[in-house]
């Protein structure tokens, strides 16, 4: 047995594996995919950019608009924390528990 062999069977059973996991990278980042789900967001530095702060909550500022993955968002409303799993189709959660809609 040529002791390549091994490496390159390795390699084979590798391959499929390795192009499943890169094909969900791709679905999951895709910004199409993320506006229809909503998005949650747990750290600010997470977004492209914000707008000038218009009030404070919770001892976070409440920007006007902020940017994730070039889809703007709009300040809408507080919500509770707990329900940051609801977010719905077209929302931005962001902690703690500032909600922002798209147009």
């Amino acid at each position: 047995m040529d002791p390549l062999s091994p490496i390159a069977f390795g390699a084979l059973l590798a391959l499929p594996f390795h192009l499943v996991v890169h094909r969900y990278i791709a679905v999951h980042t895709d910004p199409a995919l993320l506006r229809e789900r909503g998005i949650v967001i747990l750290q600010d530095r997470a977004l492209d950019e914000r707008s000038a702060p218009i009030g404070e909550y919770m001892g976070h500022e409440i920007w006007g608009s902020v940017t994730f993955k070039g889809m703007v968002y709009r300040f809408d409303r507080v919500v509770s924390p707990r329900n940051r799993n609801l977010t719905g189709p077209r929302e931005l959660y962001l902690e703690p528990g500032l909600l922002y809609r798209t147009a």
